[in-house]
């Protein structure tokens, strides 16, 4: 029922240790550190001393960090996310 109504992209951040985006997005790269992917015109780039993905759906990522250290969003226009 939630994606019915859901119109808009969504981007949570619980404590700083869990990411969850909620929407069409890009995979971009990942590895025990970091995270990166296109949402809603933004590069967004996850770093922590552990980066764990929980899941990697067609329009949802949800991620578990440990020790946050930085996120990092930069818009960028037509990154073919829509």
């Amino acid at each position: 029922m939630k994606k019915l109504f859901q119109l808009t992209p969504l981007l949570e951040l619980l404590e700083y240790e869990s990411l969850k985006i909620i929407g069409p997005y890009r995979f971009i790269h990942a590895d025990a550190t970091t995270c990166s992917f296109a949402y809603a015109d933004y590069h967004i780039t996850v770093c922590a001393d552990s980066v764990k993905i929980n899941a990697l759906k067609e329009e949802m990522l949800h991620l578990t960090v440990d020790n946050l250290q930085e996120l990092h969003m930069k818009k960028i226009k037509n990154m073919g996310v829509s």
